[in-house]
């Protein structure tokens, strides 16, 4: 019989460690919104708060964000808290204000928590592009990402656990996807088209930007702006087909037929800014997406739990962060939990 473990007690300092003063914030945020908040949590979070310019900004970050849900605006707790961090504002200045929205966004989980990154250096440095005569193979293991820059100026960032091949010549600019993700930045050149090959699908793209995906033969292609044509092979008794793309569409290919429709881009591709991002998302769906990122896997017990809509901006990458929101938003426990693998079951 397996053996089930208690919620772990909130640890900011362990957050820390781990993840962005923006990550801790969002923590403390929810941890005073759920019953679970002790008189020490709350002593925590005035030493962290007074620490570092940083951790007030990224408080300041959630403030903002709770001043515009006004269903927030009434819990007494975070009322306290909020009246405490404006008098540490009023002693030591104004607070730095944020640079700019899209630099570092707070979003909630169900009420919950937030998650950002920026790709490190150091993850970016173990992914590898391989050289031959006139191609490259392009390659990342689980968590990595690295943009790779052809000699006409296009430019293709492969997302985790991606093999792509790369082939320029004098005519011709093409990717083959062998497995993954990948965006394409396309240099304008009508003489010279920029092809992307997924299984049988193509890709063809003048003067863009598109991601392609293969994950086990369902292909998906999201077009952030300009225009791609997808040209579909026959399968299944289905004749050969193929679609023009505009800007905030994605088309799914899988076992011979297709579909189109609209998508926010900007959510689709966020993990090209460090974070996987989630709209009333099925918990199971977005355990898959954390899943990619991480060798520790999440497993969801029951098909009820599976079914929890959740929302939310998540690090990629930081498993714990993930389940760690999951349990102070009163989602999800988790039990037996390894390097390995960790058990979602009801709260």
């Amino acid at each position: 019989m397996s053996k089930s473990i208690d919620p772990r007690p909130f640890d900011a300092r362990a957050l820390e460690q781990i993840d962005s003063p923006e990550a801790t914030a969002a923590a403390y945020f929810s941890l005073f919104r759920s019953p679970r908040a002790t008189a020490q949590d709350y002593d925590d979070f005035e030493r962290w708060h007074a620490r570092d310019e940083g951790n007030r900004v990224a408080w300041a970050r959630v403030e903002r964000a709770w001043e515009e849900t006004a269903a927030m605006r009434t819990d007494a707790r975070i009322l306290a808290i909020r009246e405490r961090a404006l008098a540490n504002r009023r002693s030591r200045g104004r607070w730095q204000r944020p640079l700019a929205a899209a630099v570092a966004a707070v979003a909630v989980l169900t009420a919950g928590v937030v998650y950002q990154r920026q790709q490190s250096a150091e993850v970016a440095a173990t992914a590898t592009a391989i050289a031959g005569a006139d191609s490259r193979i392009i390659s990342t293991g689980i968590g990595q990402q690295l943009t790779f820059r052809m000699t006409d100026g296009s430019t293709i960032t492969a997302n985790t656990s991606s093999t792509l091949a790369v082939n320029e010549t004098d005519t011709r600019r093409s990717t083959s996807i062998r497995n993954g993700e990948a965006f394409f930045e396309v240099a304008k050149n009508p003489r010279k088209p920029f092809v992307v090959e997924a299984g049988a699908v193509k890709v063809t793209a003048l003067g863009t930007a598109f991601a392609v995906r293969d994950f086990g033969g369902t292909i998906g292609v999201t077009l952030a702006h300009g225009k791609v044509r997808v040209d579909m092979p026959a399968s299944a008794g289905q004749p050969a087909q193929s679609a023009i793309l505009a800007p905030g569409q994605e088309l799914v290919w899988s076992s011979g037929r297709f579909r189109t429709g609209s998508i926010d881009v900007d959510r689709q591709l966020a993990w090209r800014k460090g974070v996987v991002s989630f709209d009333q998302v099925p918990l199971k769906d977005a355990v898959a997406e954390i899943n990619r990122y991480s060798p520790q896997e999440i497993i969801v017990a029951s098909p009820a739990l599976a079914r929890h809509p959740i929302s939310g901006t998540f690090r990629i990458g930081v498993t714990r962060g993930f389940l760690q929101s999951l349990e102070l938003a009163g989602i999800a426990r988790v039990e037996n939990e390894s390097a390995t693998r960790a058990e979602l079951v009801q709260p």
